[in-house]
């Protein structure tokens, strides 16, 4: 049996990393692999046979323990699904290694001096390893910033979905409600902003809710306040279980300026609720793959006019290469050929 080991931020942590890495660990479960996990950050969860953690937050001590942890549980092979375990992995130069990416900042804008410290340590920590990127755009607009890194492999392969996990989940209590949902963090690169005026201008009956919780929640509020819509625009925070919000809702929005690839939106697909999306350039558009439900990016009055709509349209939109066995099939037979 191949023992394969999983590396990602603390189990704590809200983000979709860490269902991504979840929906894998059981997807490689059940091809029968042994699967360990190495969550890297300051973290209240005990180790196990299993889940080996790197309790610390800071780097050199990250890299003591994961090096130790990882001579102990040997493991034939090491997928790394972000940024701080990429590093570690990466300084550790650990055999039969690969490298997800995750994280949509890695592409944004940068000045001179952050970008080239960027591409500095880049170089050292991706020359001669194995990538993989979540769709095709994500790796076209990597390498376009990043030409001068050699991997040893370069490989597209989607995060995996539980349908049946994420219908159950759906499915533990039920909402009352007329309502549209956006689900994520409350920042600025969710660009929330443009949705509570596009939402504005839509004048539909339908309530605005947002399920999730950020630094950005004062000034949302306050625009909402400033907008009159106080009555119409609730924000729940984050929410253990979303489910049940996304499959109840009329339409979910995804307002992001950017994202590496947008959970939120295949799992919005699964539950049959209908989505539109900023046009950014990875994301959005490698999952729906279809103009009727993408709008041009700070394009209020557009967003607005879809709004209205697509709420209660089903989506018409091919979601089976995101099922767990697909993806962790691909995974498999990148394995037989590296």
């Amino acid at each position: 049996m191949k023992k394969i080991a999983l590396l990602g931020p603390n189990l704590e942590s809200p983000g979709g990393v860490n269902v991504v890495v979840k929906f894998l660990g059981e997807g490689f479960s059940k091809k029968g692999y042994e699967v360990h996990y190495f969550p890297v950050g300051k973290t209240e969860i005990k180790d196990n046979k299993f889940i080996h953690t790197v309790n610390s937050d800071n780097k050199k001590e990250q890299l003591k323990i994961l090096k130790d942890k990882i001579k102990k549980y040997k493991c034939d092979i090491y997928i790394s699904n972000n940024l701080r375990t990429n590093d570690l992995l990466s300084i550790l130069n650990i055999k039969n290694s690969f490298y997800v990416f995750h994280q949509g900042k890695v592409l944004q804008p940068k000045n001179f001096y952050v970008r080239l410290k960027q591409r500095f340590e880049f170089s050292k920590r991706y020359n001669s390893k194995n990538l993989i990127f979540l769709n095709e755009c994500y790796k076209n607009e990597f390498f376009k910033i990043y030409s001068y890194i050699k991997p040893k492999s370069v490989n597209i392969i989607p995060n995996p979905f539980d349908f049946d996990l994420i219908y159950k989940k759906a499915d533990e209590f039920k909402i009352d409600g007329n309502y549209i949902v956006a689900v994520g963090r409350l920042s600025k690169e969710k660009n929330y902003e443009y949705l509570i005026k596009a939402y504005k201008l839509s004048e539909i009956e339908e309530e605005l809710w947002f399920i999730g919780e950020g630094k950005e929640r004062k000034n949302l509020e306050n625009l909402v306040k400033k907008l009159n819509l106080e009555n119409k625009i609730k924000f729940l925070g984050w929410q253990k279980n979303p489910y049940p919000f996304v499959k109840n809702a009329k339409l979910l929005c995804m307002s992001s300026i950017f994202e590496s690839f947008s959970n939120v939106i295949v799992e919005s697909l699964v539950l049959n609720t209908p989505v539109i999306a900023t046009d950014i350039k990875c994301g959005p558009r490698d999952i729906l793959r279809n103009d009727k439900y993408l709008v041009s990016l700070n394009n209020e009055k557009e967003f607005a006019k879809k709004i209205k709509e697509i709420k209660g349209i089903n989506p018409d939109v091919n979601i089976k290469r995101f099922k767990i066995e697909n993806v962790v099939n691909k995974y498999i037979e990148l394995f037989k050929n590296t």
